[in-house]
């Protein structure tokens, strides 16, 4: 008998049995494969960025980039550090050399203080302070440019589902 009454009736509890079909989950897909790395703006990253995809500042990395695709420093992002990759773009600041393996794009509100080295140089009244050298450019019959310039987009209204498309 219970404190305040009589017992509470338990229910007797059953096995599944072995004829009794089991319920079946859906598999969870798989995330979404990354492709772009934002540093957005007001955060600050010290160390070192390796990959393959893009990576897209606006904020400040203090360390070094060295990416299989494409890296696009954004109006209001800065980078202190060298940056190796296919394709760059440089709308903001960089401290350090860059050595773009396929295009280098300087836009008029951009700045680079260091040593670039690239196989195709385009430059729209940015400033660079220090020594541009040109590479040969990477044998066409062997890959096509993964990433161009032009992929690389950033700003207020960069939207992540037109890229997907």
């Amino acid at each position: 008998m219970g404190l305040f009454g009589p017992a509470p009736k338990q229910e007797p509890i059953s096995a599944p049995s072995a004829f009794e079909e089991e319920e079946v989950f859906d598999e969870l897909p798989p995330l979404p494969k990354a492709q772009s790395t934002i540093i957005a703006q007001g955060i600050t990253i010290n160390g070192t960025i390796r990959g393959d995809g893009t990576v897209l500042v606006e904020g400040r990395l203090e360390g070094e980039i060295d990416m299989k695709g494409g890296v696009t420093i954004a109006a209001g992002g800065t980078v202190v550090g060298p940056i190796t990759a296919d394709a760059v773009r440089v709308a903001g600041d960089v401290q350090g050399n860059i050595t773009a393996r396929e295009h280098l794009c300087l836009e008029r509100t951009g700045g680079i203080h260091g040593d670039v080295a690239t196989a195709s140089l385009i430059v729209e009244n940015g400033r660079l302070e220090g020594s541009s050298s040109m590479l040969k450019p990477p044998p066409q019959s062997v890959r096509e440019p993964e990433i161009s310039v032009q992929d690389l987009q950033f700003g207020a209204d960069y939207d992540l589902e037109l890229d997907e498309k």
